[in-house]
């Protein structure tokens, strides 16, 4: 299995609208990439973005070049041939253990697909860390793609139409 993805993950259904097909995924592993996601405003909201090529991925994640790293900064080029990253962030209290996001499903019906995921905030901390969830599905991903975090929808993009990032990124 390629180094950056982490072990399959089964969509399960559990959440999705009835009638909805499953769709294949697996989730990037960050600790697999020397990026971090740039900023949005405001910070208090998700980012979702719906990224199809490498020029989309650096707009959304930034390298972070350090010296005696030897992590990829992103996925590697021919993943955009064939595949899109559903991307959802968060700002989020710094020292969690665990993850803070938990991919639930991916799944499509007519023209959308919903990712259903489970979010949990970590304690308060006197420090801040943007946290992600990306996850590899096939392409072409349909017109519209839906967030749903803990059962709500936090963002719906229609990437068709160029609203392929929500909010949008902030100047560095």
């Amino acid at each position: 299995m390629r180094r950056y993805l982490m072990a399959a993950l089964a969509p399960a259904m559990a959440g999705a609208s009835a009638g909805a097909a499953p769709v294949a995924y697996q989730a990037l592993d960050p600790a697999a990439f020397q990026s971090f996601v740039g900023n949005w405003t405001p910070d208090s909201a998700p980012l979702c973005a719906v990224i199809d090529a490498a020029a989309r991925w650096d707009a959304v994640m930034h390298p972070a070049a350090v010296m005696g790293g030897a992590k990829q900064f992103a996925p590697p080029a021919e993943t955009w041939a064939s595949q899109d990253v559903l991307l959802i962030a968060r700002v989020i209290p710094g020292g969690a253990k665990g993850p803070a996001f938990e991919p639930v499903s991916v799944a499509a019906a007519g023209g959308s697909v919903e990712v259903d995921y489970k979010f949990t905030a970590p304690p308060a901390s006197s420090y801040t860390i943007k946290s992600y969830m990306a996850l590899v599905v096939p392409k072409p991903v349909p017109a519209t793609v839906v967030f749903k975090e803990n059962g709500r929808t936090v963002c719906a993009l229609k990437p068709g139409d160029g609203a392929w990032l929500s909010p949008p990124a902030t100047p560095q």
